[in-house]
């Protein structure tokens, strides 16, 4: 039973995460997209609003400045994106850790922009090394944070007969702390349907269980996962 129980997490791990993992690389491609886009024109617009919105007040040697730290910031950044597992995260459950992780990577490539753009090319108005990272931070805290407020939209509107069913493998420590955490979980509509466990003093012990046909429930659902 052990080999069996086995043989379907990892079924079900593949048929589940296999086409997850598919997915979030799009995410992460779209996101970094995004950020090229986001933290070039974040400066920009530091850059617009020191000049009261007027681009044509905007000095021709600055707008010059800022295209030409263009790749040479874009490629910083997305090298401290990933240092600091921003292209990792799972945004759906966001939370204090990647807000800190924002932070952290606005930070440094708030510095990095202000010595590389003056060291190299030269030096820019004041509101523009303050403005900058703050517009910038706000684009990608905004658009990773979205997806999590969004998703806690649909949760809370979703009704009782729409939530998805779960079979948990195993009803000893790790089957009942996954239980917990899904009961727990605010972005979690889903509800334990039944528990699957060979051990005879578990059945009637738990509700659910399903007792002495688990191995035959188990091998058909390796079935259907696997067609």
């Amino acid at each position: 039973m052990d080999n069996e129980q086995e043989a379907v997490k990892n079924s079900i791990f593949n048929h589940h995460f296999g086409s997850l993992r598919g997915h979030w690389k799009q995410v992460a491609s779209l996101l970094v997209c995004y950020d090229v886009i986001a933290v070039n024109l974040s400066y920009f617009l530091a850059l617009w609003l020191r000049f009261d919105c007027r681009f044509n007040s905007i000095t021709p040697e600055y707008i010059t400045s800022w295209q030409r730290f263009i790749p040479i910031y874009s490629i910083f950044c997305l090298f401290i994106f990933r240092q600091t597992r921003l292209y990792k995260s799972l945004w759906k459950y966001a939370s204090y850790t990647e807000l800190v992780y924002l932070i952290i990577a606005t930070l440094i490539t708030g510095l990095f922009h202000a010595g590389g753009i003056t060291l190299l090319f030269m030096r820019m108005p004041i509101s523009y090394y303050l403005m900058g990272p703050v517009l910038q931070f706000l684009a990608m805290v905004s658009i990773r944070f979205s997806y999590r407020f969004i998703i806690l939209l649909r949760t809370r509107r979703r009704t009782e007969n729409e939530k998805g069913r779960v079979m948990v493998i195993g009803a000893g420590n790790a089957g009942q702390s996954i239980i917990r955490d899904i009961k727990r979980a605010k972005e979690v509509n889903d509800w334990v349907y039944c528990v699957i466990d060979d051990d005879p003093n578990k059945w009637g012990a738990l509700s659910r269980v399903c007792p002495s046909g688990a191995s035959s429930a188990v091998r058909s659902l390796r079935t259907r996962l696997s067609s």
